[in-house]
Formats: C-alpha cells, sequence, structure tokens
C-alpha cells in the first residue's frame, strides 16, 4: 500500500479549488471547535494526484492503487491562539472509485439520522461482493474513512483509534474447503478523550485464507440481502428488530460455520451486544440491550427424524402462546418480548430436519418404522433453551409510571433416547420446562409511582411448568405413551405503606395431569 503523507491524506480524495465555509461550518459543530474561528482561519491548502482509475473498475485483492505523480502544500496562514485547527475529511487509502469506498462516503454524509443502519447500509454486501469475486489468491482490504481528521495531530495515530470506542460487525465464515472469509466494519462516532482527536468515522476490511470455489462464491454472494437486512434491523436507534431469516438460509453445503458478532461499547444503548453462531455443531443467537438479553442455543439435529413442516410451525406457534401467556402474567417489556420471540421463531423455522445418527439403532427400514409412529408425539422441534430478562415499566392513562419491575424467563426442551438392542426396546422421554419470575412495585390507583413515599404495592410472581411425554417400545411396536403436566403458580403481594409491609397475601396453585396418548 502506498504511504502517504499525513497533509497529503488529509486532502485524501478529489482536491477541492476553494473552500466551502458553510460546510466547515457544520463540521466544526460537529467537531465541538468554534464555528466562528473555523471560518475565520485562512485554511490550509494540499493537492493529491494519483493515476486516474475507471469509476467500475474492481478494487485490487491487495488494495493497492495507482502510484502517486505528484503532491503540493502550501502552509496555512498563522491563527490566533484562540482559533480551533480546521478539521477536514482523510482517507487511509486514495479511493480509487471502488463501489465500497464510494458508500462509505455516501453513509458518512448520510443526515440527519446518523443511526447505526444508516452507517452500516450497503456496506455489508458491498464487502461480500468483493469477497466472492474471482480470485486466485487470498484477499485483503481494508479502508478507513476519518470524518473530522485534526492536521495538527499524527494522522496515524488518528488512524488507529478509531478502533478504540468504536461499534464493530465482525462476521466470519468458514467453508467446507477449510477457507474462512473474514468482515468487519467498524463505526466510530465517540468524541474522544481531552486533548486526543475524536477520531470519527468508518473502517472497513474484509479476507480471505485463500480463493474460493465457484460454489462457495456463489453462497457467499447469496448472503449479501441477509446481511443487509440483519444490519438494517438491529441499527435502529431505539427499537432493534432481529431478522436473520436470510443469513439462517446460508448453504450448508458451502460453509460448515458463519458466526455474525456486534460489539457496542456505548452504556445503555438500544443494542449492546449481538451475536449470531450458526454451524454444526448447533445454533445461537444473543442479544443485550436497552430492553434486556435474550439467549437462545438450538442443538445441531432432533434427536429423531422431525416431522412435517406443519407440526413444527404449529409446535412454533404453540410456544409463542405460552411465551405471550407467561409476558402478560410477568408485565414484562413488550419491546423486549417481540425479539424474543422473532428470533425463537426464525431460529426454530430454520433449524435441521433430518437426524444426524439415528438414536434407534440401525437406519433399517422397522427403525425407521418406529420413529415414525414416535414423531406425533413428539413436540417437532429440536432440543433448545432460551431465555429472556430485563427491567420494564408501564404508565398510566396520563402518561405517568405507574409500575416497574423486572422479569426473567425460560423455555427448554430436552430429548433422551435409550436402547437395548438385544432386548430389542427403546425408551423415548421429552421434557418441555417454563420458568417465570417477576418482581415489581405498583402505585395503587391507578396513581404516579412514587418509591420514596414508601406508598406501594409489591408483587412477586414464581411459576413453573413442567410436560414430560414418555414412550416405551418393544420389538419396534409401542407399547406405552404419556404425558405428565405438572404446574405450580405463586403470586405474592404486599402492601406498603410509609415503607412498612402492612399487609400481605398468597396465592398459590397448583396442577397435576396425567395424559395416556394410546
Amino acid at each position: 500500500m502506498t504511504s502517504l503523507s499525513p497533509l497529503s491524506a488529509v486532502r485524501g480524495a478529489v482536491p477541492t479549488p476553494s473552500i466551502d465555509r458553510e460546510a466547515l461550518r457544520q463540521r466544526g459543530q460537529e467537531a465541538g471547535g468554534s464555528a466562528q474561528a473555523l471560518v475565520s482561519v485562512a485554511a490550509p491548502t494540499a493537492s493529491l494526484i494519483w493515476s486516474s482509475l475507471p469509476q467500475d473498475r474492481v478494487v485490487p485483492p491487495d488494495n493497492t492503487y495507482g502510484p502517486l505523480l505528484s503532491i503540493t502544500s502550501t502552509p496555512a496562514a498563522k491563527a490566533e491562539p484562540t482559533e480551533a485547527p480546521q478539521r477536514v475529511q482523510a482517507w487511509a487509502t486514495a479511493p480509487a472509485g471502488d463501489a465500497i469506498s464510494r458508500q462509505m462516503a455516501l453513509n458518512e454524509f448520510r443526515r440527519p439520522e446518523r443511526t447505526l443502519a444508516s452507517q452500516w447500509n450497503g456496506l455489508g454486501s458491498a464487502l461480500l461482493s468483493l469477497a466472492s469475486a474471482p480470485s486466485t489468491s487470498p484477499l485483503q482490504y481494508q479502508q478507513t474513512l476519518l470524518s473530522a481528521a485534526d492536521p495538527t495531530q499524527p494522522l496515524q495515530a488518528q488512524f488507529d483509534r478509531l478502533q478504540k470506542g468504536a461499534t464493530t460487525v465482525t462476521l466470519q465464515i468458514k467453508t467446507r474447503s477449510g477457507q474462512t472469509v473474514d468482515l468487519q466494519i467498524a463505526v466510530n462516532r465517540q468524541p474522544g478523550a481531552l486533548g486526543e482527536a475524536s477520531s470519527q468515522g468508518l473502517q472497513v476490511a474484509v479476507s480471505s485464507t485463500g480463493p474460493l470455489s465457484e460454489t462457495e462464491r456463489q453462497a457467499l454472494a447469496a448472503l449479501s440481502q441477509g446481511l443487509e437486512d440483519a444490519l438494517a434491523g438491529l441499527g435502529h436507534a431505539d427499537a432493534p428488530e432481529i431478522n436473520v431469516s436470510g443469513l439462517l438460509a446460508y448453504d450448508r453445503n458451502a460453509f460448515s460455520q458463519l458466526t455474525l458478532d456486534i460489539q457496542n461499547p456505548t452504556e445503555s444503548a438500544a443494542l449492546e451486544s449481538f451475536a449470531l453462531h450458526l454451524g454444526d455443531d448447533g445454533s445461537s443467537l444473543v442479544y443485550q440491550g436497552a430492553a434486556g438479553k435474550v439467549d437462545l442455543r438450538l442443538d445441531a439435529a432432533p434427536p429423531l427424524q422431525t416431522g412435517s413442516a406443519q407440526q413444527r410451525q404449529a409446535a412454533i406457534a404453540q410456544q409463542l402462546q405460552l411465551i405471550d401467556a407467561a409476558a402478560h402474567r410477568g408485565h414484562a417489556d413488550e419491546k423486549l418480548v417481540a425479539l424474543f420471540k422473532n428470533s425463537f421463531s426464525q431460529l426454530h423455522g430454520a433449524a435441521p430436519t433430518t437426524a444426524g445418527d439415528n438414536p434407534l439403532g440401525q437406519a433399517s427400514a422397522v427403525n425407521t418404522g418406529l420413529s415414525e409412529k414416535v414423531q406425533p408425539l413428539l413436540s417437532g422441534l429440536v432440543d433448545f433453551e432460551a431465555s429472556f430478562s430485563g427491567d420494564f415499566s408501564h404508565t398510566n392513562r396520563w402518561g405517568n409510571v405507574n409500575e416497574q419491575g423486572q422479569a426473567q424467563y425460560t423455555l427448554s426442551q430436552r430429548t433422551t433416547v435409550d436402547t437395548d438392542p438385544e432386548e430389542k426396546t427403546a425408551g423415548i422421554i421429552q421434557t418441555q420446562s417454563e420458568q417465570l419470575q417477576s418482581n415489581y412495585v405498583k402505585a395503587r390507583h391507578d396513581g404516579a409511582l412514587d418509591i420514596e413515599s414508601g406508598n406501594f404495592d409489591r408483587y412477586a410472581i414464581d411459576d413453573r411448568r413442567t410436560v414430560s411425554t414418555l414412550i416405551s417400545a418393544v420389538d419396534n411396536q409401542l407399547t406405552s405413551a404419556v404425558r405428565s403436566t405438572d404446574r405450580q403458580q405463586l403470586e405474592t403481594r404486599e402492601t406498603v405503606v410509609k415503607h412498612r409491609v402492612v399487609d400481605r397475601r398468597e396465592t398459590p396453585d397448583q396442577q397435576h395431569l396425567l395424559t395416556l396418548l394410546m
């Protein structure tokens, strides 16, 4: 990569013959400097010339550009001691008219929202397009754009600091042939430490360990829209959405693993972290943000071949009803519950439907027949563990907070198969469990909640439910199938007056049900 002097790189892309004072005023205000001082200073001028490249030229894999032909510069006029230095846009490498640099420039000047979604827009697909282009050598590309570089400080240090405090998106894909593709997008909107340049801007990178096959390149290109959809939803300013359906549809024959990781160091942000893992070892999704936390983990494959698509969709719908009922009883935050339900339905909807090694024994026609008899009695879902937790608050008709608390909910399924080939017996147990814990305080008479006054009602919810399906078979014939349901619910209410509990009531409810399935 051709190195640039700090001054020439500061001027970055195409040189301008004159200074746009209004643009400088806006940039100065954004950078925290004095807009009036910025306009009054005679701006330093510099020109950078490189060999011209066609606008549609593909960026070379080694990220090299045409050689620099000449550099001229004129020193800046002396400024008053109180005047702020001019902050300008700076590129780490002279743009070559490629799609990635053009998209970075477009995103950097998106107004007025400047959300993560707008900063990420188009960059994921552009990087995947470069990675999926035909090549006979490993790919190595990186580009950095500073939105408000300080020409009085070392430019390379400002480039290096961009990663510090940046929100990063990392996508890693491993192919069946053993190659790895890594993609990263970094967005820095932090003001920077006292006495340092802010290093606000964008940085992107994509690399591969070696050339990809035609099948792998097509599979990689097919992920472009899925990645864009995922980033667009997660990058919403106030209410992130989880839309990973496009990534879940990845080509399992071409890729052995796909991992998307997002880290945002901003405290109490709508999106603080997100991790999606898909692979031969199963799938998982973890979201953390202002609304709370969502955590789902699915097995790689069902222990038995799953049933029809209709059975699986019916099972997903049934689980969503359980989630809604628990969220309503626990007063959980609606946004958090929506994220949880979307994640649950998307991951289960894309889960494998074929068992790996048939735990009922050798894949004979007899065992296949037994599996077909057993499957309708099970849920049709792969085994999983899922949970959400977070704070919540609700308002009364006048918009005042009259209730606040915290809710935790877990839902899981575990299936075990025990066989004895000599005795020709088989036992299958599938257990689904859910647990809800919620604690909250609420103002009386639908008034505004005032904790300091010590006058409110305090609630505690502790619910547990377990459904176990037990199936026995001898010589490939079902001998028994029963389902037991155990439910325990407890609601505790305390009346608090001037910080003292004056009344306490518990409302327990227990239920045990045994159902014969044959």
